[in-house]
């Protein structure tokens, strides 16, 4: 099953799975869709985008993976592997795969996968670009939940609070609440502050 918001992306993965022999059994655009066609379905294998509306990826990975007998799920995503592919491990995914990447490594990690294998990239933080401040706010943002990273990211790209919470199923009250303890957390003194610290680590 393949979940992402974008059609050309469901599309053009669909076409490239079925021409390796694959069985797309159905497809998914939000996170509540994704959750509710997975135990209509039962698919195999989920390839699951991270951005999504209404359940961001980590809420259906956690989700899937609690299911009595959860599929295996592999991360298509554009996010930052660096960043995210240890997260998606931990919250439950099988393999990770960069969207930037040809289509081709996606087909071998789903064969991987299938024969009951993990695919994660080997990534480690460059000091190259660094200093001493960066890997500190990197220690600073390993810290967060899955949660606040999501929260995070919504509010450097300049979502309001009222559409996160609307987005992510809470109460605003609930969002302004994690932008205090992002704020707290991550050691900043204000939301422009936040959202530099966001763009400087790569977060979108």
């Amino acid at each position: 099953m393949i979940a992402d918001d974008h059609e050309v992306i469901r599309m053009a993965t669909r076409m490239t799975l079925e021409k390796a022999g694959h069985e797309v059994v159905g497809e998914a655009s939000n996170g509540v869709e994704v959750v509710s066609k997975v135990r209509e379905l039962a698919p195999d294998l989920i390839i699951l985008d991270m951005d999504m509306p209404q359940l961001d990826g980590f809420a259906v990975l956690q989700r899937l993976h609690a299911e009595p007998k959860p599929a295996k799920i592999i991360v298509f995503s554009g996010l930052d592997a660096s960043r995210y592919a240890v997260r998606c491990a931990r919250a439950g995914a099988s393999g990770f795969v960069a969207k930037d990447s040809d289509l081709k490594q996606l087909v071998n990690a789903v064969q991987m996968v299938m024969s009951g294998y993990k695919l994660f990239p080997v990534t480690e933080y460059s000091s190259v670009d660094g200093s001493a401040v960066q890997a500190s706010e990197k220690e600073l943002i390993e810290t967060l939940s899955d949660r606040e990273l999501t929260v995070l990211r919504s509010l450097a790209k300049g979502i309001r609070i009222k559409d996160i919470a609307a987005e992510l199923l809470l109460s605003e009250k609930t969002v302004s609440t994690y932008k205090s303890r992002l704020i707290t957390k991550l050691q900043v003194g204000n939301l422009l502050e936040l959202v530099e610290l966001a763009k400087r680590n790569h977060l979108i």
